[in-house]
């Protein structure tokens, strides 16, 4: 199943919208406010059944509607859904049967860090019924239940007549998603009398629960899914690398340092190949690291309608863009300097045009210490500096 094109007309922020998508990866960018959780929310929405608060209709609507078109099994979807509401007490609601799978797309929000938690006992997998599903469009996956998951088939893999040989392989997969971004970690063990999960580290063996903000946040994506696969699809024994559905993911660098944001999205489509993604993110080297149109930039007109912004297209990607191009010229990013910087530039040009050598010599002797040391920007404004000097002689 794939999504493939999604209409938004009056819905949160979103006066109009159209969006085609593509079947891998999808990475929505754009300014704080653009309307980056609410493609998400709207794309999500046709997968709802029940009532829910998080979807607005636009201020200025009177009613706003999501088109949705969706590839499955060979055949074609346009669910449509209209949206009425604005209170923030009223509530949309959603009960179509749309002839799709509806437990194939998987969303997660922004909170995917967790504790410590101890486990008394090992509890049988409750397999997910369609309104738990459902509330998870609302909430983002449960991530309480990864440890009970995992530290259960990693100690009853090896029973007799047990689990079924995909679910086994699931179990191998979780383990090595510990490695996907840094191989010095690894999976240790799970204790049998405790129930805990120790990882392997460059500074020893450690809980789990113990890893970095950014190394749960990843686990939470790539053992949440294979979670999610095997207690939707209980009766199926599937192969989470093989699961065909649509997984959302909102700002997917959260926690992450800028090294496993440029890795994240490609050990998500190594683990799952035949999964569509589509996720938000606020992060440059996220961008830096997308393939040839995975980039969906959202700007604002000049009237305030959100648009897709037409990128320069190379077929190669933007792994040859530095950051700062990145920024400017897909995030749309007015400036990559700091206000101050920008000030005393500003400053030192006005200065240098009045010939007022000794003020221009005072910022210049300010930023000569606080540049970074290699900054091409000193030897720029030494020359605009004996400039000057010369117009004088």
């Amino acid at each position: 199943m794939k999504l493939t094109e999604l209409t938004i007309n009056g819905v949160g922020g979103i006066k109009f919208l159209h969006v085609t998508f593509r079947p891998d990866m999808n990475i929505i960018c754009g300014p704080n406010g653009i309307g980056k959780s609410t493609l998400l929310l709207a794309a999500s929405f046709p997968f709802f059944h029940g009532h829910t608060q998080k979807i607005k209709r636009n201020i200025t609507s009177e009613r706003g509607s999501i088109s949705l078109k969706v590839e499955a099994n060979s055949a074609n979807f346009n669910p449509v859904a209209d949206i009425t509401v604005h209170l923030p007490t009223e509530s949309a609601h959603y009960f179509n049967d749309d002839g799709f799978d509806k437990r194939k797309l998987i969303k997660f929000e922004i909170m995917r860090n967790f504790d410590y938690k101890h486990l008394n006992a090992l509890n049988a997998d409750k397999s997910l019924s369609n309104d738990q599903i459902s509330q998870q469009l609302n909430s983002g996956v449960n991530l309480n239940d990864i440890k009970d998951w995992f530290a259960k088939r990693d100690l009853f893999e090896n029973v007799k007549n047990g689990y079924g040989p995909n679910t086994i392989k699931n179990i191998h997969l979780a383990r090595e998603c510990i490695s996907i971004l840094n191989p010095q970690f690894s999976f240790n063990r799970v204790d049998p009398k405790t129930y805990d999960i120790f990882v392997n580290t460059p500074t020893g063996v450690i809980w789990y629960e113990y890893l970095s903000s950014g190394f749960k946040s990843c686990m939470s994506l790539l053992l949440g899914i294979i979670k999610e696969i095997e207690l939707r699809y209980p009766e199926q024994d599937l192969f989470a690398q093989e699961f065909d559905g649509v997984i959302l993911i909102d700002e997917i660098e959260i926690h992450l340092h800028p090294e496993w944001q440029a890795r994240i999205t490609e050990a998500l489509t190594t683990t799952f190949p035949s999964a569509q993604f589509i996720v938000t993110t606020h992060s440059p080297h996220v961008v830096q690291n997308a393939k040839s149109n995975q980039i969906i930039a959202l700007v604002p007109d000049s009237n305030g309608t959100v648009r897709v912004k037409e990128l320069p297209e190379n077929g190669l990607g933007y792994s040859a863009w530095t950051v700062e191009e990145v920024l400017l010229d897909v995030m749309g990013m007015e400036s990559t300097l700091s206000r101050k910087l920008q000030e005393l530039l500003d400053n030192f040009e006005r200065l240098v045009d009045e010939e007022n050598f000794d003020k221009a010599k005072e910022i210049y002797d300010y930023l000569d210490i606080a540049l970074h040391q290699n900054s091409v920007l000193r030897k720029s404004l030494r020359i605009s500096l004996m400039s000057i000097r010369e117009r004088e002689e």
